[in-house]
């Protein structure tokens, strides 16, 4: 979903008369932090599902520092608006997965759905520990799993959680203010007159 909320943002930005330009002059206050993070939460998803022993027995801690490290990127850059959304979607998973032993938990009938049957049957086997089934998860955080699908007609299906949707949307908002930056910190003209009082540009 992640990916949707970039490409569309870029879209709509660029059909409300942004600069794809823009987005390589943005830079996250601390963005080596979100680097780091990112890094290690893809690091720790491939290990697990490599099976290696001590990222699986390490994997609750290892979610923790990552999401630390968004956590302080987030909150130093909450002057743009459309990164509280990303807060929210970012505070959704990590409850969901903290909440949950370092498992998001996953809703297999959707898995089935889509069409992904080597990771429903990885998930029953316990080799994906990273993902837990839904129907096993703490409490309230049922809703917060991965359990929406993207539609039939959509040709990446995927499985997200509504922590993912925010997430999405505010990349999504992001990318939008950011093409448009230029036009919005833009310094208006002012008009001025030669002795004779004609208007000049």
């Amino acid at each position: 979903m992640i990916l949707e909320g970039l490409v569309l943002g870029i879209i709509i930005g660029k059909l409300r008369g942004g600069k794809v330009n823009n987005l390589g002059r943005f830079v996250f206050k601390s963005s080596f932090l979100l680097a780091f993070s990112l890094l290690i939460q893809l690091g720790t998803s491939i290990l697990i599902s490599v099976g290696n022993e001590q990222a699986i027995k390490h994997k609750m801690i290892l979610y923790i520092i990552s999401y630390i490290m968004l956590f302080i990127v987030l909150f130093l850059n909450l002057g743009k608006k459309s990164v509280w959304l990303i807060v929210i979607g970012a505070v959704l998973n990590f409850a969901a997965i903290v909440l949950n032993g370092g498992s998001m938990p996953m809703d297999l009938e959707a898995l089935q759905k889509i069409g992904s049957i080597n990771m429903l049957q990885s998930i029953k086997a316990g080799e994906l520990v990273n993902y837990r089934n839904i129907t096993e998860a703490v409490s309230f955080t049922v809703y917060l799993g991965k359990r929406i699908t993207t539609p039939e007609w959509y040709p990446i299906k995927q499985v997200f959680s509504i922590g993912d949707l925010f997430i999405s949307l505010g990349i999504l908002f992001l990318c939008q203010s950011m093409m448009q930056s230029s036009r919005s910190h833009s310094k208006p003209q002012l008009l001025k007159f030669n002795h004779k009082g004609k208007m000049r540009l």
